[in-house]
């Protein structure tokens, strides 16, 4: 219950980090080599992202949140897999296509943390 409960803490801060990546690029970050060091660790953010919130689905068991939290597990795979054909894409493509599912990560998200306390 307390591992669960910290996992899902955890998985929420990764995403955050994860999310907080387009930040590299401001004029903060770069008198601020301290925030380039925290965003700049977005791949690791993912990958670890994955892991977590995998081991958080199944201590969470059968609760009510569980579909919405499979079916946003399986759009951050999805994403995650995709950067295997990163090289082969235009960065202009792939910057779409992983925005994109990065908002639907974010979204479903959302949705699950709201179902799980509301249900």
């Amino acid at each position: 219950m307390i591992l669960e409960r910290l996992l899902a803490a955890v998985s929420v801060l990764l995403l955050i980090g994860c999310m907080i990546a387009p930040l590299k690029k401001t004029a903060f970050a770069q008198r601020n080599p301290w925030v380039k060091k925290i965003v700049g660790c977005h791949t690791l953010y993912g990958v670890v992202l994955l892991a977590a919130a995998f081991v958080h689905g199944i201590l969470a068991g059968n609760k009510p949140g569980m579909v919405t939290g499979k079916l946003a597990w399986m759009v951050l795979l999805i994403l995650i897999l995709l950067t295997l054909f990163r090289k082969k894409m235009k960065t202009r493509s792939w910057n779409r296509i992983h925005s994109g599912l990065a908002a639907v990560v974010c979204l479903l998200v959302v949705i699950h943390i709201v179902y799980a306390i509301v249900v």
